[in-house]
């Protein structure tokens, strides 16, 4: 292929695994990690996704911004709590922690005028250069747990299942509806983020996982699936059990496919015909502790194992690059990058 395509257009066709110049590529990162790559690439925040060669423009709600009294603890439009002096996600509050009545509960509206309005002005901003896809971080599993509280979840799908049930039917019909928006908005593709899996097995049951949360992500996904747009799912941990199901149900796309749970060659023998792949360097080994050399094989490695015939990769770190990871590592994955056949 002789003629260079648009991150937008390099990213659809790798989606859907059909041929492009060079492999697309994202780079994630926190906060903190964003003011590291800044000083560190003498670039602005709005600088760096193009500095990182970034293809994904990632979409968020509008809603207003609050806080605890003492500043400690941010609430996200849900209104679950998270600890504002860690770098990663670190949950702080459940607001349904004592709450069984559904009902009462005050629950966000997802046709709530200005919505998206950030949105629109990201996808006005880009003009049509990226790959736009709405973030629905914390799809279903992760959203309910973090209003309910991880244990008590967990404790709620064996011992409570109707209650549980209800739950993630109410947060269903949200993202269904904001899901609806955001197709009408424009957007490319659905990104979604739903952790199933530990490092070792997943988290609870692949029979509770098909019975409660496959049928409810089916639908969810069909929004996008019955637009003609491809589906992204980051989920972290082992998940080999579910990955049929997922595939069933209409995923185009698995993030973060981490190396030291998912080993690459087996995926994509058992699933390179099926879907793409997005991520595959490790940010829990390589990136924070690796040599140069041994970066670059990683790297090389990631290419030759999950896109063998040229296609089908989103090439990046295995997640959001936390400040543990030397800048000058950073570079050296970038620089080892495929660069424009």
């Amino acid at each position: 292929m002789n003629a260079t395509l648009s991150p937008k257009e390099r990213m659809r066709r790798t989606l859907w695994r059909q041929p492009v110049d060079r492999l697309p590529v994202q780079t994630n990162y926190t906060p903190v990690m964003s003011r590291n790559l800044q000083a560190a690439f003498h670039v602005t925040s709005a600088e760096l996704p193009a500095r990182l060669d970034n293809h994904l423009l990632r979409l968020d709600l509008t809603h207003p911004k609050r806080m605890s009294a003492d500043g400690k603890v941010s609430f996200d439009w849900w209104g679950a709590g998270w600890d504002t002096q860690t770098e990663g996600y670190w949950h702080s509050f459940s607001p349904l922690a004592e709450v069984t009545d559904l009902a009462a509960f005050l629950w966000p509206n997802p046709e709530a005028p200005g919505l998206l309005d950030d949105a629109a002005r990201a996808l006005a901003a880009d003009g049509g250069q990226h790959f736009a896809a709405p973030n629905f971080g914390m799809c279903l599993f992760e959203r309910a747990w973090s209003l309910r509280g991880f244990d008590a979840l967990l404790m709620d799908l064996v011992d409570e299942p109707e209650w549980a049930e209800e739950l993630l039917e109410r947060i269903t019909v949200i993202q269904i509806k904001l899901a609806q928006r955001f197709v009408a908005l424009g957007v490319d593709g659905g990104y979604f983020g739903d952790d199933y899996g530990a490092q070792r097995s997943m988290l609870f049951s692949p029979k509770i996982w098909r019975e409660l949360f496959k049928p409810r992500l089916a639908r969810i996904f069909a929004v996008f699936r019955n637009a003609g747009m491809p589906v992204i799912l980051h989920s972290d941990g082992d998940i080999w059990d579910i990955l049929p199901d997922l595939v069933e149900i209409g995923l185009t796309c698995l993030n973060p496919v981490q190396p030291e749970v998912l080993e690459h060659k087996r995926l994509y023998r058992e699933f390179g015909s099926k879907v793409s792949f997005y991520g595959g360097i490790s940010t829990q080994t390589v990136l924070p502790a690796g040599t140069p050399d041994q970066i670059r094989a990683a790297t090389a490695a990631c290419v030759r194992d999950l896109a063998p015939d040229g296609t089908g990769l989103i090439l990046g770190p295995s997640h959001r690059m936390q400040s543990d990871i030397p800048v000058e590592n950073v570079a050296t994955m970038l620089d080892a990058f495929p660069k424009n056949r």
